[in-house]
């Protein structure tokens, strides 16, 4: 194994005294190259080397004489290069204290000479110089693919909508929280139907629609759709940090949804940030349809017509509780605990009907006109068979065409 002598201290500080003569007297253009010169012949980083020819100096701090000498020769740094290369470049944390055991046990194999001067050196060394010892070589190809340590950077879109929650007592419907809940994997060229839900805050109201696609042409149609039938005007929408809702093209579209409208976005890392509608996925479409696959236009026309009969069904009929507040206690074993307390159940219509500010006299009436022609009883049998028959043509993709040629 090959190692490159740097350029020692001296020699550094010298060469960059000189330069610096020639890089104040330089135009711009010959900055550029000198700076290239330097990065190249040195090693220091671009924005240092500016600062240093910028600045006073370079000199160099006193108190020091002599360069400090190598510790480890070259044996312990083929060493820690080889284990390191063996266990697929892990981290020097996590490669230290494995370095003597890995290397007798490599031993073992005649994989590599492991004398006991070499064992030594190799249990005191610190994880300092481990990591210096990694940062000299690029790690080779192929490797074992690893996941990608942390969370992705926030995306030029998402830098644009304010991090947050819709407090849990929000005074005014309209603020609706919204996600995804996508039927099945998506497989490559081929698109797969997703319920999108919408659930107000403060009322309780949901709206579902299925979508086939993903993309803004597929989407944007299921957020017109829901402007148009939701009684309540768009003040709010919250969502994830899904590229589904956080994209160029929709956030230049929202505005259309209602005046004034405000978009926000859960903090990453924060699932309770959408909690109302998280609970509404499992509760009104997993607890429905589990884990079926849907992947055709025809599927995503049948769960739009359970999602209409599901809307008249839990916005007209089944009381929802809001909760009014909330503290915490400690229980007798030591323990302590959230204790909520809930106001009296009732309908999202009857919540929506007495809501502050109220919605328009007409719309108003539309909805109770509705709501008495319609018999919650037969509605619930309908839901019911809808669900069978969406259970069925989703485990044989055939019977659909057979009860759609009925």
């Amino acid at each position: 194994m090959c190692w490159e002598k740097k350029m020692g201290l001296d020699a550094r500080f010298e060469y960059l005294l000189s330069m610096k003569l020639r890089y104040r007297g330089a135009g711009r253009r010959k900055k550029t190259r000198l700076l290239d010169e330097m990065e190249e012949v040195t090693g220091l980083h671009r924005k240092h080397l500016i600062a240093r020819m910028n600045g006073p100096g370079p000199t160099r701090k006193k108190g020091r004489i002599r360069e400090r000498g190598r510790t480890y020769g070259l044996d312990v740094e083929d060493a820690v290069y080889f284990i390191a290369d063996t266990l697929d470049w892990i981290c020097a944390e996590r490669l230290k204290p494995v370095l003597c055991s890995t290397a007798e046990h490599l031993a073992r194999f005649n994989e590599m000479e492991a004398p006991a001067a070499l064992l030594e050196q190799l249990g005191r060394i610190s994880v300092s110089t481990v990591r210096r010892i990694l940062k000299r070589y690029t790690r080779p190809q192929p490797t074992i693919p690893r996941e990608r340590r942390g969370r992705l950077p926030d995306s030029l879109v998402q830098a644009m909508v304010p991090q947050g929650m819709i407090p849990w007592n929000e005074p005014e419907p309209g603020h609706f929280e919204v996600d995804h809940v996508i039927h099945g994997a998506p497989q490559k060229g081929k698109k797969v139907v997703s319920t999108c839900q919408f659930v107000d805050v403060l009322t309780g109201w949901s709206e579902r629609f299925a979508v086939y696609g993903h993309e803004f042409a597929d989407v944007w149609p299921m957020f017109l759709a829901f402007a148009e039938r939701c009684p309540i005007p768009v003040r709010e929408i919250h969502s994830d940090n899904g590229s589904e809702f956080l994209n160029q093209a929709l956030i230049s579209h929202y505005h259309q949804l209602g005046d004034n409208i405000r978009i926000s976005r859960s903090r990453p890392g924060f699932k309770n940030d959408n909690r109302i509608v998280e609970q509404k996925n499992s509760s009104l479409i997993r607890a429905y349809l589990g884990q079926l696959r849907f992947d055709s236009p025809a599927h995503c026309q049948a769960l739009n017509h359970l999602y209409r009969d599901m809307w008249l069904y839990y916005n007209f009929f089944q009381p929802v509780l809001r909760q009014t507040s909330r503290r915490a206690v400690r229980r007798p074993n030591g323990t302590v605990g959230i204790v909520r307390q809930h106001d009296m159940a009732a309908t999202p219509l009857q919540r929506l009907l007495r809501a502050k500010p109220p919605i328009s006299r007409g719309k108003a009436q539309d909805l109770l006109a509705l709501y008495h022609k319609t018999n919650p009883r037969q509605l619930r049998d309908a839901i019911h068979q809808q669900i069978m028959m969406l259970r069925d043509i989703a485990r044989e993709p055939d019977a659909l065409m057979i009860r759609m040629s009925r």
